[in-house]
């Protein structure tokens, strides 16, 4: 079900529209972006671009190239005005409220308008037609002067208290920019990225790919807003870089898909699982392994640890079997040494020995340790078979150790 779409102050509806035509989109599909950015507009768009027009905020000027009678452009002054106090942003939108009909007496009409509401007196059904674009100024709500309409129509009372300044910030992948903090930044960002509502500007592969302009001049833009440098992750997306994933914990692959995508429609089940890689693969956490496991075998899934079987090849008896070299010196155990080669990132040698096969050489980098029931196993790269593979220390022997 969509959402409905909310309603914002005068200036973020403005700051859109500016954008919106700065952009080059057409008169007609305007509104389209609105709804994208899930803003009410309250009056309609006609209202708007009047408004803006008598502010000189925008002008129309003649698109001889497109073949269109009149176009809509952004004039000079616009970030100028952007950049002028709320006094006197309101107090120019109201005049240029008030100037707006090209008709005569549909201005002279608004100007008895604001007399009324100056002067507290009723207002007829025709005044309520009108109160509207004042309502979207926020100058009146419920037919009634707002505590804004009061100050700048009765010139009585006093201002609301600012809202206090809110920093620049990152959130899931979401660059934040409260308007209308620093807003020239803000008109700057807007020539690289559009925003997915007033003052948010997603920082997504999906929604920078068409983004064709320098990335460095984007980074320096945001990095300003931030004050500080921005995460390696999203600086990657900016400059189109290829990115790992690193994630921690146990692969499960399925047999089947349909036996996976069965699993998934069980509460119980899917609790467990952090991530769903593929039809087949699901990852977990070391900390439900255990569960899972026990949940599994239960529904008669049978598990296969994946741990390495060595090739049965014929003995060879015209050569001496391969022994490793042991070196002279105190012997330490080998649950040690393997932890400082995982520490280290390299690679050693070992021996391999499961009953009924022959003891066979591997050149292995380990990369986890992890204790199942009584047995200690080793996840390693093995570089003899060039894939990861899983050994159980207790069937490994290391030169120097016990």
């Amino acid at each position: 079900m969509p959402t409905k779409p909310d309603s914002y102050p005068a200036l973020y509806i403005i700051f859109t529209l500016l954008n919106v035509i700065r952009r080059g989109m057409e008169r007609k599909n305007i509104w389209r972006e609105f709804r994208r950015q899930k803003i009410a507009l309250k009056p309609r768009l006609i209202f708007w671009l009047a408004l803006c027009k008598e502010a000189g905020l925008v002008d129309k000027y003649e698109d001889q190239l497109h073949g269109a009678a009149q176009s809509i452009k952004v004039t000079r002054h616009a970030r100028a005005w952007l950049n002028k106090t709320s006094e006197e942003q309101t107090f120019h939108l109201i005049d240029a409220w008030k100037n707006a009909p090209l008709n005569k007496k549909a201005r002279q009409f608004r100007k008895k308008l604001l007399w009324k509401l100056k002067y507290d007196q009723p207002l007829t059904a025709k005044d309520l037609g009108v109160v509207n674009g004042l309502e979207a100024l926020g100058l009146v709500s419920d037919n009634k002067l707002t505590a804004w309409g009061e100050f700048f129509i009765k010139g009585a009372g006093k201002l609301p208290t600012p809202k206090p300044v809110e920093p620049f910030k990152i959130s899931e992948d979401i660059f934040i920019a409260p308007l209308p903090q620093q807003i020239d930044l803000l008109w700057e960002i807007e020539k690289h990225l559009r925003p997915i509502s007033p003052g948010k500007y997603a920082l997504t592969r999906r929604a920078l790919r068409f983004h064709e302009k320098d990335p460095q001049v984007l980074i320096e833009l945001i990095e300003k807003g931030l004050q500080t440098q921005i995460p390696g992750n999203t600086k990657a997306i900016l400059l189109k870089q290829p990115s790992i994933r690193i994630a921690q914990g146990v692969m499960l692959e399925f047999s089947n898909p349909a036996d996976l995508q069965q699993l998934r429609r069980q509460p119980a089940l899917r609790k467990y699982i952090d991530e769903f890689l593929s039809s087949q693969r699901v990852l977990v956490s070391s900390q439900n392994v255990k569960a899972l496991f026990q949940m599994l075998k239960r529904r008669g899934v049978y598990l296969n640890s994946n741990e390495e079987q060595p090739k049965v090849t014929k003995k060879r008896t015209h050569f001496p079997q391969k022994v490793l070299l042991q070196p002279v010196g105190k012997s330490v155990p080998k649950l040690e040494i393997i932890e400082k080669y995982k520490q280290w990132q390299q690679a050693l040698d070992v021996l391999y020995r499961v009953p009924g096969y022959p003891a066979e050489q591997r050149r292995i980098t380990p990369l986890s340790i992890e204790q199942r029931g009584e047995y200690t196993y080793v996840i390693a790269y093995c570089q003899t078979r060039r894939a990861q593979r899983t050994f159980r220390l207790d069937r490994m022997e290391v030169p120097g150790t016990y």
